[in-house]
């Protein structure tokens, strides 16, 4: 015969935290499974209506060319240096466009004093191009003649030389 004393007794709080346990890991299971249930119905609804997310359609690039030009740069062990470039500008709108080509002369004089002060070495290395591309992108950005200041996505050399 099987006595009473063999049998051992699980003390009463383990159970009670067991059971606490299981019962937060099946509230957050539901939660999670009601969310995922509601953002289903949410997108089926929208398709049966017709009401479709749409991607942005591509905007075609919108380029501004600067013609070539030669200016002086900082003397270096070579003596005095020279550099050609010819730019294209991205920009996001036509207005911003016109703004630039209207302005055109203040655009390229801001390019010749920039890049008058750069060193040859620098800008004939890769890394050294595109830091002189960020700079010519936040010096033709200020404002012109009263205008807000004018979006520049990319600036692209079309020509670069340094003699």
């Amino acid at each position: 015969m099987a006595r009473k004393k063999d049998t051992q007794a699980v003390p009463v709080a383990k159970v009670s935290t067991l059971l606490t346990l299981v019962l937060w890991v099946l509230v957050i299971l539901v939660g999670v499974n009601t969310y995922l249930l509601w953002d289903t119905r949410n997108m089926t609804t929208m398709a049966a209506g017709g009401v479709q997310v749409k991607a942005p359609e591509p905007v075609d690039p919108v380029f501004v060319t600067i013609s070539p030009f030669t200016v002086n740069l900082q003397s270096d062990q070579f003596g005095p240096r020279l550099l050609y470039a010819g730019l294209t500008l991205e920009v996001p709108s036509e207005k911003v466009k016109a703004t630039l080509v209207k302005n055109m002369p203040q655009v390229r004089n801001r390019l010749l004093v920039l890049l008058s002060g750069q060193n040859a070495e620098r800008i004939t290395q890769s890394e050294g191009k595109r830091m002189l591309a960020q700079s010519i992108m936040e010096t033709l950005t200020e404002p012109y003649s009263g205008n807000a200041e004018v979006a520049i996505n990319d600036v692209l050399f079309t020509e670069f030389i340094v003699q």
